[in-house]
């Protein structure tokens, strides 16, 4: 090997190296605006770098030659990341067009509008179909009336009139952001039509392999119903097998996530690993001639990618199958395969395939939960193991658990802001069920023989179900999850260096590592022990944007008052856009919600005086925030009074009464297409 071969080289943990440069690269491509010309001028700097270093090779520094690669990587996530976001031209944005679309993603029906992925390939104009330079992904938002018939599916060909616009934010404190998760899956604008204005041109429906998947995931999905007599129970079977959860309902999930299972809801490795063994089982004749063990290497490798297309070809999924591919590739080339390497290895790959992948939350938790178990589990099994049988095998489960806790906490966190208190004894609990559903849901999928399927039906329906209220058992013990926790992206990032350092210090026996890390994690603790304390002693007042309803909360040390328009606090707009806000004060079970009309006038009072009123028609008041609504204009003495106008007012209404109040020096606040208005006392 020559001198600079070597130096090319990235020794020890390849892959490792070139993962970290190019997650940075996609990072900084999806958060910060960047042009692309910068990226391909970028790019062709760095390529006419390469012969000098090749020439002054001898003379070069190492920490040169990985900073080269560095940025060659860093570079690299840029430039794909900014290709997966392609932006639409300004003069073709806010304009009415007739778009020409592919129907990417099956439509669905929520709160009266069809949800759907648009891939718009081009616009009609004068009969002539203008291509645009790159295809935009679009969400499509269609009015469902009574005049739509719905004739279009995925694969279709659209013709839509309508306008392009950038997606909404989130308008609403500690709201879901729709807009950054649909920014994730590449689509940065959106386009409101009705069934007027929008005509199906081609049918696509033989050979788009995105219907051709989704079909016969379909078709699963109702050989499960089929064979499994409560169709609850055949829907659970289907998610826990190939991962397919469009008909679970509500409760089954919120069981699953606070008992700490709701990960064998999402096919993963231990999914595959089950599959992989199922077919390494059957296989296992082949393994013992040697003409036909390689044989038995790639029918098993493409029964595992075929796998991989049940299950829709999810983050996780193709995670855990890109690991055993490896796996069985290395068998076959007698090599061994380095855990931590081929864990990168297999995220650089899907990452090259799909950089925005790296934003997918199932993408993060199924490497987070992986790493913890190499890394972690290790540890643990140091401090105590037993080879005793039984013994080890409860204690393998017990570690594995912790382990893969522990490294997905902070995130889970993150985006689900509770943590499962018995996780561990849910994990206990499905251990062995939730094998026996995989085995039987495999039977179900391939065998063609009906009394089998029957059979394996009952078996299925009994476990699910004895497995359920053993969970629902789990659910209703007392502090079951902890709720209402809220970290920043910020604090997650820094709890996981502070796990990071304290995996470093246990690994290598790092004593100052370990005082730092230690000393770190409890300033944190202290930290958000003082951040709780100051929520519990909150004061303020929220007006939420929630368009023509509205909910207004009044937070007093804990004790939460919301009054809104909307029937109650299940519903499923308030559910994203305040839940989040008000579960930082109180526990939702012990909001006081009172529902007020849309068509008269309330007053709400605070010690006995006037705090707000709530103008629905003509009113005078002296409430200290006054919140006008359907273009009225109140009678109002109190000049130090907030004025509110929310989304019910037109904006010829808005403009109107804002040139008034500026006239007047008076105080408001536009609520209609702006965030929540925001009060601390």
């Amino acid at each position: 090997m020559s001198t600079y071969d070597f130096k090319l080289n990235v020794s020890k943990a390849p892959c490792i190296k070139a993962l970290v440069p190019f997650c940075l690269g996609i990072a900084i491509a999806y958060f910060l605006p960047i042009e692309q010309v910068v990226v391909h001028y970028g790019f062709i700097y760095l390529a006419g770098l390469l012969p000098i270093l090749f020439i002054v090779r001898n003379r070069v520094k190492s920490f040169v030659v990985s900073a080269y690669l560095f940025l060659c990587f860093l570079m690299f996530g840029i430039q794909l990341t900014v290709n997966c976001l392609p932006a639409l031209d300004e003069d073709l944005r806010d304009s009415e067009h007739v778009w020409v679309a592919l129907i990417d993603e099956s439509p669905v029906e929520r709160d009266k509008i069809y949800r759907m992925t648009l891939k718009v390939m081009g616009r009609q104009e004068a009969k002539e179909f203008k291509e645009l330079n790159q295809e935009v992904l679009v969400q499509g938002l269609l009015w469902k009336d009574s005049s739509l018939s719905v004739s279009f599916g995925l694969g279709d060909t659209l013709l839509i009139r309508g306008k392009i616009t950038q997606t909404t934010p989130a308008r609403n404190p500690h709201a879901f952001d729709y807009s950054a998760y649909l920014k994730s899956q590449a689509i940065q604008y959106q386009i409101w039509f009705t069934a007027k204005s929008f005509r199906t041109i081609v049918r696509n429906k033989e050979n788009y392999l995105p219907l051709l998947i989704e079909n016969n995931r379909q078709l699963l999905n109702d050989r499960f119903h089929q064979y499994i007599p409560e169709q609850s129970y055949a829907a659970l079977a289907s998610a826990i097998t190939f991962g397919y959860r469009a008909e679970l309902s509500a409760e089954l999930m919120q069981t699953f996530s606070k008992t700490g299972t709701i990960h064998i809801l999402s096919v993963s490795g231990m999914h595959v690993a089950i599959v992989c063994a199922v077919i390494t089982f059957l296989l296992s004749p082949l393994r013992f001639v040697r003409r036909t063990r390689l044989l038995s290497i790639w029918i098993s490798l493409a029964c595992i990618w075929l796998f991989a297309v049940c299950c829709g070809l999810g983050p996780a999924v193709l995670r855990a199958t890109l690991m055993f591919s490896l796996y069985l590739l290395s068998l076959s080339l007698k090599r061994d395969l380095i855990g931590l390497n081929s864990l990168a290895g297999s995220a650089l790959i899907l990452l090259c395939i799909n950089p925005l992948m790296l934003l997918d939350m199932g993408f993060q938790l199924s490497y987070l939960a992986v790493f913890g178990i190499m890394t972690v589990m290790p540890i643990l099994q140091r401090m105590y193991y037993s080879y005793k049988f039984g013994i080890r095998q409860t204690l393998d489960m017990i570690y594995m658990s912790i382990a893969a806790q522990v490294s997905t906490t902070s995130l889970a966190l993150f985006y689900f802001h509770q943590f499962p208190t018995y996780f561990l004894l849910g994990n206990f609990i499905m251990a062995i069920p939730s094998s026996i559903i995989m085995i039987g849901g495999i039977i179900l999928m391939l065998c063609p023989v009906d009394v089998v399927n029957e059979l394996v039906g009952i078996i299925l329906q009994k476990t699910l179900a004895y497995s359920y209220i053993a969970l629902q058992q789990v659910e209703a013990l007392p502090c079951s999850s902890i709720q209402g926790i809220y970290w920043s992206w910020q604090e997650m990032v820094l709890m996981h260096i502070i796990l990071l350092g304290l995996l470093i210090a246990f690994r290598f026996k790092e004593k100052r590592v370990l005082w730092v890390s230690v000393l770190s994690l409890f300033l944190f603790i202290a930290y958000e022990f003082r951040k709780e304390v100051v929520l519990k002693s909150y004061e303020g007042l929220r007006f939420y944007q929630l368009g023509r309803e509205f909910a207004i909360a009044m937070i007093e040390r804990s004790a939460v008052y919301v009054y809104s328009s909307a029937d109650s606090l299940s519903q499923k707009n308030l559910q994203f856009s305040i839940h989040n806000d008000l579960t930082r004060f109180s526990a939702l079970q012990e909001v006081i919600f009172v529902k007020l009309p849309k068509d008269s006038n309330r007053v709400i009072l605070k010690e006995g005086v006037e705090m707000i009123a709530i103008c629905n028609k003509a009113c005078t008041t002296d409430a200290a925030f006054v919140l006008l609504r359907n273009n009225i204009a109140p009678t109002n003495t109190n000049t130090q009074s907030v004025i509110i106008l929310d989304g019910s007012n037109s904006w010829s209404f808005i403009n109107e009464k804002t040139t008034e109040l500026d006239a007047l020096g008076r105080r408001y606040y536009i609520l209609k297409e702006n965030f929540a208005y925001v009060w601390d006392i």
